[in-house]
């Protein structure tokens, strides 16, 4: 039976939790991919993220216009999404939405943490 079927309906795993708390200026994608390297992940899902991102980048669909926008000290109400490490690599995608007055939800593209920032990223492991 495959890894993932083990997990499902054997429950031979158990679900933990990284929380990655990342100072001023760190590089989000970066502090992730060092985050399940130093971990030995080679998958997880991103939970949560809570405080402020000093600057970022994000990209979503206004109506049948695909537009970016620029984020600078802004707060964070959630994230979702999943990342692979392949060849130390980082492949995957995260949303992102503000917790502005009228609260934008898009792709994060890229950005930098500010003080305190926080991530949840789930991920199965110790198989019994």
């Amino acid at each position: 039976m495959p890894y993932l079927d083990a997990a499902l309906f054997n429950k031979k795993a158990k679900k933990h939790i990284l929380k990655l708390i990342l100072d001023d200026n760190d590089s989000i994608l970066e502090s992730i991919r060092r985050g399940m390297l130093e971990n030995k992940l080679k998958e997880c899902k991103v939970e949560d993220a809570s405080g402020k991102v000093k600057h970022a980048v994000i990209s979503f669909m206004e109506g049948s216009n695909f537009k970016k926008m620029d984020l600078r000290d802004a707060a964070i109400l959630r994230a979702s999404g999943n990342f692979k490490l392949n060849f130390d690599e980082l492949w995957g995608i995260m949303h992102i939405s503000t917790a502005s007055k009228k609260p934008i939800t898009g792709t994060f593209v890229r950005g930098t943490a500010a003080e305190g920032f926080e991530l949840k990223l789930s991920f199965i492991k110790d198989v019994i």
